[in-house]
């Protein structure tokens, strides 16, 4: 051994031929779970979906015909709105005056096959029998077979009950009503009501006095029951 020569210590680990380390595996990245769509009940769901759109649009439509339909009945066969238009009524009614008239009874009784006859001194509407399409507000004055008379201003009726005569005015509404000007008498024939107008003046109703005549009860609309404009005067009738 030359003293003068170096001692080569071991290397631990020498990198032999200069070759990269073997690079360690990455962890396989896992694949995503496979998503299936279930297409059967997605089609029933839009199914009911549309079953129930069309079923509320059928109550909607149902409940609108139901509407339309009861307020048909309502007004023609059960209550109705007129407003007076005239001077015949005064001074109870005047132009403008709106009025629920009763028509129950009225159906009642052609329902029933039976003869609808008002109440003597109420108010009613009525179709001319010369001219269906014109209806006319007035007070009732004799029902059938009883006798009418005008004399001396007022107005008289008489019956089987009452041969020595009557006033039908001999009520709150006739102290406000003129004196008749003219005499006039008839007998009111079976099913047939005598009507006037609250103004008595001559020339100041068109009623049984003149053309129009006794009223066939079939041309009776009702009863008129309740003023409800204006309402400074609301009241029945």
């Amino acid at each position: 051994m030359n003293p003068e020569e170096p001692v080569k210590q071991p290397v631990d680990n020498p990198v032999q031929n200069n070759q990269p380390p073997t690079p360690t595996p990455s962890p396989a990245t896992p694949s995503a779970p496979e998503v299936q769509v279930d297409t059967e009940h997605i089609e029933e769901n839009q199914l009911n979906t549309k079953l129930f759109k069309a079923g509320q649009t059928g109550k909607f439509i149902a409940i609108i015909i139901a509407t339309v339909a009861s307020v048909f009945l309502m007004f023609n066969y059960v209550a109705g709105i007129t407003v007076v238009d005239g001077k015949s009524m005064r001074p109870t009614l005047k132009t403008g005056d709106v009025l629920i008239v009763w028509k129950l009874p009225k159906t009642i009784a052609a329902v029933t096959g039976s003869q609808y006859l008002p109440s003597r001194s109420h108010v009613v509407i009525v179709t001319e029998p010369n001219d269906p399409k014109v209806q006319l507000v007035k007070r009732v004055i004799a029902l059938p077979n009883e006798k009418v008379d005008v004399k001396n201003g007022k107005t008289f009726v008489y019956t089987k009950d009452n041969p020595s005569g009557f006033s039908p005015d001999d009520k709150p509404y006739g102290a406000k009503l003129p004196k008749l000007e003219i005499p006039f008498q008839v007998s009111v024939d079976a099913g047939q009501v005598f009507v006037m107008g609250d103004n008595r003046n001559s020339g100041g109703s068109i009623d049984s006095r003149s053309s129009v005549g006794a009223i066939p009860s079939k041309h009776i609309v009702g009863e008129v029951w309740l003023r409800i404009y204006p309402f400074s005067r609301f009241r029945t009738l």
